[in-house]
């Protein structure tokens, strides 16, 4: 890897930013940080830093001035750099937002990058390559942000054009040349679009046809409104469709027309259709119309609705403007367009007696109703018409559910049933009650249910209670209620009104359920809940802010010893014990990140991972892989990991950048086996002599810490995964990873979608 002095980077980025002077806010709570940073950024530059240590300070400092970049730490004071973040985004303020930031959870850097934040730039490594990479993340931020700009402007008109696309589509300039057709026009009208291009639209407008459309034209371009037409079109062989459509001005920033969009459809069938309809409807039209079931009639070739009666678009809330034209498979919900429905369409085809089945339709408003179906095929002059009839069942099916609900309950519940009379006097009792209270039945019935309530419900809380009851409302709550021994009994009780068919109350409806020995566990449970909590919080707090105060101080250190080297080049001797003092801080940044990583090892539950995403993910917490291209070859496969699957990754692809020399190639990919499946990672580096394969994933064995491999080897371990280098020394490094196709309790480890 070749080395980067800091004499032959000192002017790279100088150029990237010439033209005007970038203002960047930075945020960080550590002064020494700001400093290393602002001396860093504006030496030979056109970057201007200011800096703030709290997001307070930064807050009112954006208020008062506009800057073109902000740099900022996760962890500062009053909030932490996320949530600044969203505060500004909240504010309608989209400014680069550069994460600058010790190396942290990989959870922490995703949620950055989702959250909209330009770059994550770790604090850590060489503090030359680390401020070169920081000034490249701010001059790329600006540039970009400014670019997205002038983006949306050109999606806007773009948008204008698409949002209208149907069947076909005419482009047509301001004098209503045609521009553009799409290729489905040659499908209808036999004209390619290389034949209609450059010709007035009008020429193919039937002459009966075009003083219409010119009309409809002329007040569209007068009114700027959206022109709605019906027209017969000429087609290559000269006969005529069709074609019902819409059309839209396209208008520049100044408002000035410069075109218009055409979308339409082939109607021509639907004429037809409509045309022998009219021809026998006064012999069935009244009683069409007047039926009490809804009626759908439908081209029996296609399925699109040609008519309907009143209660069709009673029953579908929809105008009969909205139902014609429609295909009949949308009057139906989602859950049935697909297998269902092609079922029942053939089935009405196949039968001209008529077939009943019963079904759903989704109205305009998206209710879902239930209908018997009775649907026809009949033939007029050689046509084939569907007539579906469709009957309203659902007040039916919401009482049939609802009896047989109730049968299900009253045949399975296994609760204390009670039951009183408005005055209070108990008129039911069941088993279930006379075991849970031991109160027999006839013991019971005719006694004030008030004198089992709970000894401490006072008297305002049993009104309370009663005040439920009577207002037509249920209640449902936890209380203490006495066996007929004297021993005391917690249980859940909800109590329902009962009503008669005026809808009146008439008495009270309890269920009550024993919760003692559920009361007990949660008491043990939460105990011991209470006291792992607080030991863990403990450990992660003392955890936490100690790694995240070793890593600012040593962050901090890297800069210092930076700005040293530059003053002391020539003190050789000086200069090597700084090049010692740096090699230690970055090992000590090593050692804190596996430590974090080896804690969290086993901690979170297993789930179904997309692979490919997890690449991804991993290589996004690079900057620049040095050249080298990334090939995904995981999409579409899941294994049962979780998180650390990133970090696995992430390691082997460290690995490579740090140690393999001249890689231009990292591929990622699967295969599968009987029985199992090989998730190989490759580079074509140098690869690893024989002699060491064996040594690779013993703790504190390698170039650096000895950690990395280590890590890699419990982390498969923890997924009941083997890994193993299997590369050819010469030709570049090859980690294969053997997952079996089931855990031992059966789990699948892996799929393919």
């Amino acid at each position: 890897m070749a080395k980067v002095s800091v004499e032959s980077t000192e002017g790279v980025y100088v150029d990237l930013c010439k033209d005007e002077r970038i203002k960047v806010l930075h945020i960080d709570d550590e002064a020494g940080v700001l400093a290393v940073a602002k001396q860093c950024l504006e030496e030979q530059s056109k970057i201007q830093v200011d800096t703030a240590l709290s997001a307070k300070e930064a807050l009112e400092k954006i208020k008062r001035s506009k800057y073109d970049a902000i740099i900022c730490d996760y962890q500062i004071p009053g909030k932490n750099g996320l949530e600044l973040l969203g505060e500004l985004r909240q504010q309608g303020n989209d400014t680069p937002f550069i994460l600058f930031t010790c190396k942290g959870k990989e959870e922490i850097v995703i949620e950055a990058l989702n959250s909209g934040v330009y770059r994550y730039v770790g604090k850590e490594g060489k503090a030359e390559v680390t401020y070169e990479e920081l000034k490249r993340s701010i001059c790329d931020a600006v540039r970009g942000h400014r670019a997205e700009k002038l983006l949306q402007a050109a999606e806007k008109r773009l948008r204008q054009i698409t949002d209208n696309m149907q069947d076909l589509l005419l482009l047509l300039d301001e004098n209503l040349v045609i521009k553009f057709a799409s290729a489905s026009y040659k499908s209808i009208t036999g004209f390619a679009a290389s034949e209609i291009v450059g010709k007035q639209a009008y020429d193919f407008v039937h002459p009966d046809d075009l003083p219409k459309i010119i009309e409809t034209t002329k007040k569209a371009f007068e009114e700027n409104s959206v022109g709605r037409f019906e027209a017969r079109v000429r087609r290559a062989d000269g006969r005529y469709v069709f074609l019902e459509g819409i059309g839209k001005l396209l208008v520049d920033e100044k408002s000035k027309v410069t075109g218009a969009v055409l979308t339409s459809r082939d109607i021509t069938e639907r004429k037809k259709i409509e045309q022998i309809l009219r021809d026998s409807e006064e012999k069935y039209r009244k009683l069409f119309n007047e039926a009490i079931d809804a009626i759908f009639v439908a081209d029996g070739e296609t399925g699109i609705l040609i008519d309907c009666n009143q209660a069709a678009t009673k029953l579908t809330g929809k105008a009969k403007s909205e139902l014609i034209g429609l295909h009949q498979r949308f009057l139906h919900p989602e859950s049935e367009r697909k297998g269902k429905f092609s079922e029942t369409f053939a089935k009405h085809l196949g039968d001209k007696e008529g077939h009943l089945i019963e079904t759903q339709i989704i109205t305009k408003n998206g209710e879902i109703r239930d209908v018997a179906l009775k649907g026809s095929l009949v033939e007029v002059n050689g046509k084939k018409i569907l007539q579906g009839i469709f009957r309203d069942v659902t007040e039916r099916k919401k009482v049939e559910e609802k009896i047989r609900f109730q049968a299900r309950l009253l045949n399975s519940i296994g609760q204390a049933v009670i039951a009183a009379g408005n005055n209070g006097e108990i008129i039911h009792w069941n088993k279930s009650a006379e075991q849970l209270y031991g109160w027999e039945k006839e013991e019971v019935l005719g006694r004030n249910i008030i004198e089992i309530l709970p000894q401490d419900i006072v008297q305002e809380d049993k009104q309370e209670v009663l005040n439920h009851i009577s207002g037509k409302k249920s209640w449902t709550g936890e209380a203490i209620l006495k066996r007929r021994d004297g021993t005391a009994l917690p249980v859940i009780i909800t109590t329902s009104p009962i009503t008669n068919d005026a809808g009146e109350p008439v008495g009270i409806l309890g269920v009550s359920t024993d919760i003692s020995e559920q009361k007990w566990m949660l008491e043990v449970l939460n105990e011991a809940i209470g006291k792992v909590a607080e030991l863990n919080e403990k450990l992660h707090v003392v955890e936490s802010l100690t790694r995240h105060d070793i890593r600012n101080k040593l962050a901090a250190l890297n800069g210092r010893i930076f700005l040293v080297k530059k003053r002391l080049n020539g003190n050789t001797e000086a200069l090597s014990h700084l090049k010692e003092m740096e090699l230690a801080s970055h090992q000590m940044l090593r050692i804190l990140e596996f430590e974090k990583n080896y804690v969290q090892v086993g901690s979170e539950e297993l789930k179904n991972v997309d692979v490919g995403r997890y690449v991804t993910e991993a290589s996004l917490l690079f900057s620049d892989l040095k050249g080298a291209k990334l090939i995904n070859d995981c999409n579409g496969l899941t294994v049962l990991a979780d998180s650390m699957l990133r970090q696995l990754l992430y390691n082997m692809m460290d690995n490579t950048l740090k140690y393999s020399e001249k890689t231009s190639k990292i591929r990622v990919y699967y295969k599968e086996e009987k029985d199992q499946l090989k998730l190989i990672y490759e580079d074509d580096g140098v690869g690893i002599p024989d002699e060491e394969k064996s040594k690779l994933f013993r703790e504190g064995y390698g170039k650096g810490t000895g950690f990395g491999l280590y890590l890699i080897k419990r982390i498969c371990e923890g997924y009941g995964w083997k890994i193993q280098e299997t590369g050819e020394h010469g030709k570049g490094a090859q980690f294969t990873m053997t997952i079996p196709k089931n855990a031992k309790d059966g789990k699948k480890l892996y799929e393919i979608i």
